[in-house]
């Protein structure tokens, strides 16, 4: 069997719109570790300031939360970066 044929078959099979949300919360997340970075804020003072774990930061930052609109809200005032633009 073919494990590399059967990997692209299942990748093909990925809906665009499944694509793009999984871009989507990669960049955002990539976004917000710039930002800390930029504004040399730890994972631990940034879970302090958004009243949560540094296992949640943690996942935040690693691309596969499902961000609301409001936690990117409350994470853009956080930091002073806009995450998104409309």
């Amino acid at each position: 069997m073919n494990t590399k044929l059967n990997l692209q078959e299942y990748l093909n099979d990925i809906s665009p719109d499944v694509k793009k949300e999984v871009d989507w919360s990669f960049a955002i997340a990539d976004k917000i570790e710039a930002a800390l970075q930029k504004e040399n804020i730890s994972h631990k003072e940034f879970a302090k300031r958004m009243g949560k774990s540094e296992s949640e930061i943690s996942r935040w930052v690693g691309g596969t939360h499902n961000f609301t609109l409001r936690t990117i809200a409350k994470i853009s005032a956080s930091i002073g970066v806009d995450l998104i633009s409309v």
